[in-house]
């Protein structure tokens, strides 16, 4: 069976409200986090209604070697 790790990060957009928010530069991210053997396993977006949130969050994955 292949086990996994996972890894969070939380980046900051700029900007309030939902048609004021800038796309944060996601790709630096990526491929830092790519050069030490993470993998994207999901983007969450923040809740645009009421501008609960301003930030992006970013969830990675990598096979624990065993």
């Amino acid at each position: 069976m292949t086990k996994y790790e996972y890894k969070t990060i939380r980046i900051s957009q700029k900007g309030f409200g939902f048609k004021s928010r800038k796309i944060p530069d996601l790709e630096s991210t990526l491929n830092r986090e790519g050069k030490e053997g993470w993998r994207l396993c999901e983007i969450i977006q923040p809740a645009a209604v009421m501008g609960e949130s301003t930030a992006v969050i970013v969830i990675f994955e990598r096979i624990l070697e065993e």
